[in-house]
């Protein structure tokens, strides 16, 4: 079959779209990401506007220097993973996404999105392409045309292409270009793109990553090597470079990311734009380009934003702010700021303004105001001093003291030896209130051999000098103890006590009051707790919650010598290392983080999952939870970013519109028995909620809240069931009015 697309008279040449800025109250939900992998640029005369792999859509204000940052939110921008951008004729801006589609940013503020009830392709998105007021869509499975209104085509059955993998798009002129995995393919818009014709003379057989033109020539990106097409469907390789990783062609200025540096096209020549900023043959290292209006150029990669000077003389460097990386294993709360570790990206500290990150490598100056090698930063601890602690394992176990102006870091068990490193291996911590500092051990590879073993718990006094190790059965000092791994750590000032979780041999408790006077310490056990392979075990007053492989439980009435009451979880602790992976609120609400998103159970029991479906969270394996306890702020690190909620937040009022005036599109709609139909509401709201009726007046469904452009109804009743087809009302409210809209469902 072939495509069927509506041409419209305003397919045009881009124009330079109108400046659109951003502006958001901060909301109950932070998402702190550190940007890796750009994977597009594009500028605006006062915003420049980079989409990410890991960080979502960063902003640069040209006038200030300022950073904002969009990260994903259920109501807004569908995806941290971004591919692409572009805007229309109009100023919306649209983020191709690697995982949920095409999202839209209008110059009101207002979110959408084109998925797959919208009719496209795939949700993988590689490439966009603006022209006028519609908008070209390459996916994984193929092209898509989208009108300022729907998407009126895409590419059926049979495909023209050998590949339905659409890497790149160009448009010159009559012709519309296409590289996809397997070549280049052009065909006509005056021939409402009947035939597609195949490029392959020259180019070498396979994938073609990207494809760029200045309204004259057109460039194909493929095996790192130029080609640039020639009369007779010719290509011709580009001797200037060795290997090129990216190209770009904002406003018809065409930018080569390249292992010589950053070279801009100016026919009949390359010319060097800045030979510093070197590509490798990482997604990390690779430069996403891009340019103004004016020709004026930007580059970034995981060393920071450069942006030319006017004129193109100089060029200026930019750090975007966030942590160290977003592989988070703990994170840390007290003393007014907090720490986090990653698995292999370094130590940050946050202050509730200002990132401040240590990378890792050993140091070689200053050691005494640095982390040794903050390399797989596992346990940490902020004690009672407001010191911070940190475990980075078979490197060293550091003590910084940070109040001054200059850090001041002690280093323990620094060396090549095996004995050493057994206690750098920290995994749990907790302080007392006498200021002591308490580390419960793990190891890596444990279980492969008898050298990897953890080595219990370890203990530093008041004044931060290492005093005692305590071990199973290893003498007086820990006589009674259950094991060496050591998962939980947790100090009940209530009952003076310390609680520990231990893998696979449940929990137990001993108690302060005698300590430091002597060495020996007496664990007592939680009877029903003693085969459980614990990950948290949280004191809360006159209760105890245990986190274990299969489920939460809750014990009460202190000691806890009575079965505990099981709770279900959403799924297991995290794969890669649930570090501290429950809390307790102030109000007694539990906190749980999962392999599968966050529940919490209230008290009177009832529960609410969160999950990256529901709200912004980073990523759904959740590895620590810590409640800051002044201000009941939640702080979740996961697997792909570290976010902030405070549940105390409340939303300013929205603004009361004037008048609502709505519609509601596809209509007529046609129902598809798996899917329903997807009908959309676009207006002068923010967002809206409602009620579908029948035609006799009879509800139908209550609406959740959709964005502008979002997604409203799916055809289906309360139940779940899809509707007959017929006539329907839908009444949606926003900004304090309503509206109704009526619309025709067929088969």
């Amino acid at each position: 079959m072939r495509l069927a697309w509506l041409l419209l008279a305003a397919l045009c040449g881009s124009l330079a779209p109108p400046a659109t800025r951003v502006s958001s109250a901060a909301g109950a939900w932070t998402t702190y990401l550190r940007p890796e992998i750009y994977t597009d640029l594009l500028a605006t005369a006062d915003t420049v506007w980079c989409a990410t792999q890991d960080a979502g859509l960063l902003t640069f204000d040209r006038n200030s220097g300022q950073w904002g940052s969009i990260t994903r939110d259920p109501g807004g921008l569908a995806s941290n993973h971004l591919s692409a951008l572009a805007f229309d004729r109009d100023g919306t801006l649209w983020i191709g996404t690697r995982d949920a589609g095409v999202s839209r940013l209008g110059r009101d503020g207002s979110w959408g999105i084109l998925g797959l009830f919208d009719a496209l392709p795939s949700v993988n998105v590689n490439s966009l392409r603006a022209q006028g007021d519609t908008l070209w869509i390459g996916t994984d499975r193929g092209l898509a045309l989208f009108n300022g209104v729907e998407i009126t085509g895409q590419l059926g059955s049979p495909s023209p292409f050998a590949s339905d993998d659409i890497t790149g798009i160009a448009v010159l002129g009559d012709s519309v270009w296409v590289s996809t995995g397997a070549g280049v393919y052009y065909s006509r818009l005056s021939t409402a793109l009947a035939a597609w014709t195949a490029t392959p003379t020259g180019l070498p057989a396979g994938r073609v990553d990207a494809l760029g033109t200045d309204g004259r020539d057109v460039w194909a990106l493929a095996l790192n090597r130029l080609w640039i097409a020639r009369p007779g469907n010719q290509w011709a390789i580009v001797p200037r470079f060795g290997a090129v990783y990216e190209i770009s062609d904002d406003f018809g200025t065409v930018a080569a990311a390249t292992d010589s540096g950053v070279f801009v096209w100016t026919s009949p020549v390359w010319s060097p734009s800045n030979t510093s900023l070197i590509s490798y043959p990482s997604q990390r290292l690779a430069f996403a380009t891009g340019s103004d209006a004016a020709g004026t150029l930007f580059a970034a990669n995981i060393g920071g934003f450069y942006a030319q000077a006017s004129g193109g003389a100089s060029w200026s460097q930019y750090y975007p702010p966030g942590p160290p990386g977003n592989n988070v294993q703990n994170v840390v709360t007290g003393a007014g700021r907090i720490f986090i570790g990653t698995f292999d990206e370094g130590i940050g500290r946050f202050d509730g303004a200002t990132w401040t990150a240590w990378l890792p490598g050993d140091c070689t100056t200053n050691c005494a105001s640095s982390f040794y090698n903050p390399v797989f930063a596992f346990g940490m601890l902020i004690d009672q001093q407001g010191d911070a602690w940190a475990g980075n394992w078979n490197v060293a176990t550091d003590h910084m003291v940070d109040s001054g102006p200059v850090p001041v870091v002690t280093h323990f068990w620094v060396g090549a030896s095996l004995d050493l490193d057994h206690h750098t291996w920290l995994w749990s911590a907790a302080a007392d209130s006498s200021g002591g500092r308490w580390f419960g051990m793990d190891a890596p590879n444990i279980g492969s051999d008898l050298q990897h073993v953890p080595d219990g718990i370890d203990y530093y006094d008041a004044s931060g000098a290492f005093a005692f190790n305590y071990q199973r059965a290893s003498g007086d000092s820990a006589l009674n103890m259950a094991d060496n791994q050591v998962r939980s750590l947790e100090y009940d000032q209530t009952h003076n006590e310390m609680w520990v979780g231990f893998g696979g041999h449940g929990v137990q408790s001993f108690s302060l009051a005698s300590y430091p006077g002597s060495k020996k310490l007496t664990f007592n056990d939680v009877p029903d707790a003693i085969q459980l392979d614990v990950f948290a075990a949280i004191p809360y007053g006159d209760s105890l919650w245990v986190f274990n492989t299969n489920d939460l439980r809750l014990y009460t009435g202190h000691p806890f010598v009575n079965p505990g009451v099981a709770f279900s979880i959403p799924a297991g602790p995290a794969p890669r290392g649930a570090i501290h992976p429950a809390d307790v609120a102030a109000d007694g609400s539990l906190w749980l983080g999962t392999a599968n998103g966050v529940r919490v159970y209230h008290p009177g029991g009832a529960t609410e999952d969160i999950n990256p479906a529901n709200s912004p969270l980073a990523d759904q394996e959740v590895r620590t939870i810590r409640i800051d306890r002044s201000t009941g702020v939640v702080w979740i690190a996961t697997a792909q970013g570290l976010n902030r909620f405070d549940p105390a937040y409340t939303p300013p009022p929205v603004p009361r519109l004037a008048s609502l005036r709505v519609h509601v599109y596809p209509n007529p709609a046609y129902l598809v028995q798996v899917l329903g139909v997807p009908l959309r509401v676009l207006g002068n709201g923010q967002t809206y909620t409602g009620h579908v009726y029948s035609v006799d007046g009879r509800l139908v469904r209550r609406l959740d809240a959709a964005g502008n452009g979002g997604l409203v109804w799916d055809g289906r009743d309360g139940g779940g069931s899809l509707v007959l087809p017929g006539l329907y009302f839908i009444r949606v409210e926003a900004g304090g009015r309503s509206a109704t809209a009526r619309v025709t469902l067929l088969r």
